[in-house]
């Protein structure tokens, strides 16, 4: 008789056991299966903005003191650093002190890193003025847009930032969104400027 109750315990702990382990086993499972559900939902909107992102690219023309100078494409946003690291980096004639690492790129832009002893005249971005001595406003440095009638050092900052939270000027006219560029301003600096 002890020997059936011994065996009825025994059966009855192995059955509740049994049914602890199939219950956890199936509520992991459903919450396994959740997750998956989540995980597969946020890779999907993932990879759409990962297509989308992937298709806005600039073209930049990088030479001087880089290792591999050459026509490369980065992603929309690049700054000049992203640009010489994909150039193979920088030679030892460098001259980085002369240079913005971390100015934002745009497309079409030259970028010329200086060779140490070089004149301190040179734009390490040559695509800012043209032969009509014309300076474009959206490549500019703040040492070229300094030396445009009306503008000082202050102007000139508050243009690249401007350039740098709104993106490229669309036209000259937009200049007047640069606080302290009324129409009197503007009238001496449109003959001057380019897009």
């Amino acid at each position: 008789m002890k020997k059936n109750y011994t065996t009825m315990g025994i059966l009855s702990i192995v059955v509740m056991v049994s049914f602890y382990a199939l219950f956890t086993y199936i509520k992991s499972g459903k919450d396994q299966l959740n997750k998956n559900e989540t995980e597969s939902m946020f890779v999907e909107e993932d990879e759409g903005e990962a297509i989308e992102l992937k298709n806005k690219q600039i073209v930049v023309d990088v030479k001087g003191a880089v290792k591999r100078p050459n026509i490369y494409r980065l992603e929309e946003g690049s700054i000049v650093e992203d640009a010489i690291t994909i150039a193979g980096g920088t030679t030892s004639e460098a001259d980085l002190i002369k240079i913005n690492r971390a100015e934002k790129l745009s497309d079409n832009q030259e970028v010329i890193i200086p060779i140490k002893g070089q004149e301190e005249s040179e734009p390490f971005t040559s695509n800012s003025s043209d032969s009509n001595g014309k300076i474009n406003i959206n490549t500019a440095n703040e040492t070229e847009l300094d030396s445009l009638p009306g503008i000082g050092p202050s102007k000139a900052v508050e243009i690249i930032k401007y350039r740098e939270k709104n993106g490229k000027f669309k036209s000259v006219e937009e200049i007047k969104n640069i606080k302290g560029i009324g129409e009197a301003s503007f009238e001496k600096l449109k003959d001057s400027i380019k897009v």
